[in-house]
């Protein structure tokens, strides 16, 4: 698979990372010679530096022969030109722009084509539902959340305490059964999908996927801490990522929230925008509004200013004068992600690993609708929607050799029926299957599913 990318910047660098771990044929088109440079110091990738909205420049990066083209600039105006040419020079060539400002669309729906343009994903609308599906699971730790479905995806580190070190995943269920599977295991570095006869180790890092009813016990379990009911919710700058965020987030939810902004006329603007919000015309960098608003009597903050390093100070000192729960979005720089969960921060949030698994899910094909990825994109969890075409409906689990390259942690039927399968599950048209697989056996994954 050959895929072009417009923009060799953080969002690029990380898409082409994942792409190359599958020995993907990846060229940046940038016009910075720089950071063209750059890329192939740190990648085996090729680098053409120029506009990416110049016929010239598109056809010298491989444009005409590419199966993918990805347009992830920071600018908007860039990235809808430059795919919209392609998509009309190449209409054979899937094409795929992050667009941030809704006004191009007219709409907040971005599912319609525009230009001819195959995918349109916002950026910010990315973030704020990963921060939604943490607020509503109630868990507030760096958990994945399913839409439609009652799957959580968590990771947990075994520490020297953990009552399940030195037993196989076999013993571990029968000394603590439940709706749940261990989907992934990093250890020393290394990342594998696991048996039920491997063994659990200190200091190993496993992904788990659960029912959500199962949360509570689970996290008890390995170490964790409970749900937390919000009573009172801060949350620090009226961006447009809070925006999309409180209009994701049920009523019940927003009338518990305090938006504190600094610019009187935004303050205006969420206001009018959601009447039920009370809205605070401040800088969280004053002490005296936090003491005047008793700030340390807060569940839940959650920061999302435009700023990395105000979020990530934000989200720690409020925990350290006694708000239970803090989010921090990180937008500019996904390095920041270990320093924030470090200092004691809940669930820090990196806008760019939102949209890299968006991304990602588009390349996979039609029937992946969501992709999730963990360890820095060694290991893969995504939603695979069973069609007429699937070589194996019928046919139950126990009947089909995974070879131990994915392991198949849930089944959706309807919103009602959702459950982990056994040996005894029935491969039937129109499941959704949560499938985790390690990046170096997605080949076999992507033949199996016919994706």
């Amino acid at each position: 698979m050959k895929v072009v990318i417009f923009g060799a910047g953080r969002r690029g660098l990380r898409l082409a990372r994942h792409l190359i771990k599958e020995k993907k044929e990846v060229t940046f088109l940038d016009s910075s010679q720089q950071r063209c440079l750059s890329a192939q110091a740190k990648l085996d990738c090729m680098a053409v530096c120029g506009s990416a909205t110049d016929i010239e420049k598109l056809i010298e990066a491989g444009c005409a022969s590419a199966d993918a083209v990805i347009a992830v600039t920071d600018s908007d105006e860039t990235n809808l030109v430059s795919c919209g040419i392609v998509s009309s020079q190449w209409p054979e060539v899937e094409t795929i722009a992050a667009i941030r400002a809704i006004s191009y669309l007219g709409t907040n729906s971005y599912d319609r084509k525009i230009l001819g343009i195959s995918h349109i994903v916002n950026p910010e609308q990315e973030a704020a539902s990963r921060i939604a599906g943490v607020i509503q699971s109630g868990l507030f730790s760096d958990i994945i959340y399913f839409k439609g479905t009652e799957f959580i995806l968590f990771t947990k580190t075994m520490g020297a305490d953990s009552p399940f070190n030195g037993k196989n995943l076999i013993q571990m269920k029968k000394e603590f059964p439940g709706r749940y599977v261990v989907a992934g295991i990093r250890r020393g570095g290394k990342v594998f999908t696991p048996t039920g006869a491997t063994v659990i180790e200190e200091n190993d890092e496993i992904v788990i996927v659960a029912d959500d009813d199962e949360s509570t016990g689970l996290f008890t379990a390995f170490g964790g801490f409970v749900t937390t009911k919000l009573k009172r919710t801060v949350m620090v700058g009226g961006t447009r990522i809070a925006s999309y965020l409180l209009k994701i987030l049920p009523d019940k939810v927003r009338k518990s929230i305090t938006l504190i902004e600094e610019d009187i006329q935004t303050c205006n603007e969420f206001i009018e925008d959601f009447p039920s919000l009370l809205v605070l015309n401040g800088s969280i960098t004053d002490e005296q509004l936090w003491e005047e608003e008793a700030i340390e009597r807060a569940d839940l903050l959650i920061s999302v200013t435009e700023d990395d390093e105000l979020n990530i100070i934000t989200a720690s000192y409020a925990k350290k004068i006694g708000v239970k729960r803090s989010i921090a979005l990180i937008k500019t720089n996904p390095n920041y992600l270990g320093f924030a969960r470090h200092m004691d921060i809940d669930a820090p949030i990196s806008t760019t690993d939102a949209t890299v698994d968006t991304l990602m899910k588009h390349l996979r094909g039609e029937g992946v609708s969501t992709l999730h990825s963990i360890f820095n994109g060694d290991l893969e969890v995504y939603e695979y929607v069973l069609t007429e075409n699937f070589k194996e409906l019928g046919k139950q689990l126990k009947e089909v050799k995974l070879k131990g390259k994915c392991i198949i942690a849930g089944v959706k039927r309807t919103k009602e029926d959702n459950f982990i399968p056994d040996g005894n599950y029935t491969f039937t048209e129109g499941d959704t299957l949560l499938v985790a697989a390690t990046h170096d056996d997605n080949d076999f994954v992507t033949e199996f599913f016919g994706a």
